[in-house]
Order: C-alpha cells, then sequence, then structure tokens
C-alpha cells in the first residue's frame, strides 16, 4: 500500500498532457483493432488481416506495458517516458501506413481474381502514392524519434538533408536497388499481379502475388509454394510472359520426336487425335479450336513435330501440358507408333584380310 500511495497514486495525479494522449490511443487502438483489421482484410486476404491484427495488439500491449513503467519508474536514470514515446510513436506509424494503403487501394486498385480468390491490387498510381506516403511517414516518425530521444544536435550539425543523405547512402546497398526496380516494375504496368511468368535463369515458373518494395512475391505452379524474389533480379533477367497480347490469343505447344518409319499423314491423324483425348481430360483446351501441327526438325535420328493449341488461361500451362503427354503416351499402341526417341545405328563392314 505505500508503494501504491506514495508512487503510483501521485504519479496519476500529475499526469501531462503528452501522457494522458499515450493512454488514449492505446486504449482506442485496442478497442478498435478488429475494425482496423477486419477493414484491411475487406481490401486483402484474410491471412494478412489476421497477421496485422496480432501485430497491432503486439505494439497495443507493449505500449501500455511502457506507459505503466513511465508511471513506476519515475526516475532519472532510466528512460521509461523516451521509451513509451518511442512505442507510442511506431504504433501511429504503424497504424497510418497501413490505414493509407487500405485507403489507396479502395480508391485506385483494380479487383482481379488469382487463382480462384478474388482481389483489389495495385495500379501504378496507388503504388506510387503508397510508396510516396509511406517515405513521408517513416521520415517524419524518424524526426519525432530524434526529438524525443534529444539527439537533436546532430540534426544542427548536417541538417535534416545531410542526415538522411548520410542514412541513405550508408544503407543503399541493401536495399535502393531493389527499391527502385519495384518502382520501375510497378510504374511500367507490364507486369501485374495474377500474370504467369518464366525466368529461364532462375528455373522458375509461376504466377506473381504482389509486387512489393524491395521483393516480388511469385507462387511456384510446379512445386504450389511462394517464392520471394529481388525486384532487381526480374529487371536484368530474361522474363517470359505467358499471358493473352493485344495481337491475340496466348498459344503454347509440345514438341514429340517420331521416327522416319511413319508417313507425315498417319503421324497428323495421330497428333489431332491426342488433342481430342487432351480436350476431354481437362477445361483448358476447346474442340472449337483447332490445333496446328507441323513438322520442325529432320534430326539425325528422328523428325521433331510439334502440336501447338490455343491455351484458355496461362494458369492452367501445366496442367494442360501434362494432359498431352498423357495423352500421346496412351495412343501408342493405338496408331503403332513410339514417343521414345529412335536411336540409329549405322554398321560399318570391316574389309576382311586374307593371311
Amino acid at each position: 500500500m505505500d508503494f501504491w500511495n506514495d508512487i503510483v497514486v501521485p504519479r496519476l495525479q500529475h499526469l501531462t498532457a503528452l501522457e494522458y494522449f499515450t493512454f488514449a490511443v492505446n486504449a482506442l487502438v485496442f478497442l478498435f483493432s478488429k475494425s482496423i483489421a477486419s477493414h484491411y482484410g475487406e481490401i486483402k486476404d484474410e491471412a494478412k488481416m489476421w497477421a496485422r491484427l496480432r501485430i497491432l495488439h503486439g505494439f497495443n500491449l507493449t505500449v501500455f506495458v511502457m506507459f505503466v513503467v513511465s508511471l513506476i519508474m519515475n526516475s532519472d536514470h532510466f528512460p521509461a517516458d523516451q521509451l513509451s514515446q518511442t512505442f507510442l510513436a511506431l504504433l501511429i506509424a504503424y497504424l497510418l501506413v497501413h490505414l493509407t494503403e487500405a485507403l489507396l487501394l479502395a480508391r485506385y486498385g483494380n479487383e482481379i481474381t488469382v487463382m480462384g480468390f478474388t482481389r483489389k491490387v495495385e495500379t501504378s498510381t496507388s503504388r506510387t502514392l503508397e510508396l510516396v506516403a509511406s517515405g513521408v511517414i517513416l521520415l517524419s516518425t524518424l524526426v519525432v524519434l530524434i526529438n524525443i530521444w534529444g539527439l537533436t544536435s546532430s540534426l544542427q550539425t548536417t541538417g535534416v538533408v545531410g542526415f538522411l543523405a548520410v542514412l541513405v547512402f550508408t544503407t543503399k546497398d541493401y536495399w535502393l536497388r531493389d527499391f527502385l526496380s519495384g518502382i520501375l516494375l510497378i510504374s511500367g504496368e507490364r507486369m501485374q499481379r495474377g500474370d504467369v511468368i518464366a525466368i529461364p535463369d532462375e528455373d522458375m515458373l509461376g504466377i506473381i502475388l504482389e509486387i512489393r518494395g524491395l521483393q516480388t512475391i511469385i507462387r511456384d505452379l510446379v512445386r504450389g509454394h511462394d517464392i520471394e524474389v529481388p525486384n532487381s533480379t526480374l529487371l536484368k533477367c530474361r522474363v517470359d510472359f505467358y499471358k493473352e497480347n493485344p495481337g491475340g490469343v496466348f498459344r503454347d505447344y509440345v514438341d514429340f520426336k517420331i521416327g522416319y518409319d511413319l508417313p507425315a499423314d498417319h503421324v497428323k491423324a495421330y497428333l489431332k487425335a491426342v488433342y481430342q483425348r487432351a480436350c476431354q481430360a481437362t477445361d483448358g483446351l476447346s474442340d472449337e479450336d483447332k490445333p496446328r501441327i507441323a513438322l520442325k526438325e529432320n534430326g539425325n535420328h528422328a523428325v521433331r513435330w510439334r502440336l501447338a493449341y490455343v491455351l484458355r488461361s496461362p494458369h492452367q500451362l501445366l496442367i494442360v501440358r501434362d494432359a498431352v503427354n498423357l495423352a500421346a503416351y496412351e495412343l501408342q499402341e493405338e496408331y503403332n507408333l513410339s514417343c521414345s526417341t529412335p536411336v540409329t545405328v549405322t554398321m560399318q563392314q570391316v574389309p576382311s584380310t586374307e593371311d
């Protein structure tokens, strides 16, 4: 009771306006955190909504603990007030960044469907405004933290611009290249969420889920897991886009190596049957679209035939390829041919020597 009456009660009776503000903000965030996170979930996916809610509650608890510590440990040797104000500034910055992102997505974003899920995605306008707004908020938070900890002498010596220049120069190798690459990718509007791309140098084929400030998240079509790729990789490496272009529909193909012992009409009939069987096995192909069958190469051991077709959705690229290969395997015996690569054996007769 002596501790409560001698220390806590006098502190509660002499709270400053800033301490009242800290308590009020913390209480409001705690009461309306679910509503804030739910609004964010309407703009983006639900999994991220719960992750943001947990982070928000973590900030909330930390600010409250630091506020209580500042009330109890009223000592010049322990910076309780600075810690409380620091976490409060970080909490407010966190809220402003993500609420600004949600508002800009709601105002300037586009709705697309990726792998069965409809969601708001960034446009060049919304993403550029997000980066600008986040930069302003983070820089403002940095200045606030400098003032909280009394480091204004460094700002007076170098100036705000000089301080920021030194900060950028010392950390540029870790983020600047990918950050600028992300701006170029978004402003170019060529690469968008939901596009199927291949990066041959990285042996990667997948769907773009999100282009962030430093990394791009890609869902691997083969293994089904998510991959984070630095934005600079998408600029310096070759990227193949599997999507419909303004000039026409998207096409794909499968090559087969068949021996020279079969006539061309027989092979064409076989490949047409392969296409029809694949159409029955997957909805990625249509019977109304006619396949293109062409002889592409007369090789040393076999003829390389190509079965080209119109793909309804680039997301089904691997499924359709698998269906075509399976149909080709199942129809081999019916058409009396083999999809295995023939081997040419050349016999050389060695002249006999007479004794």
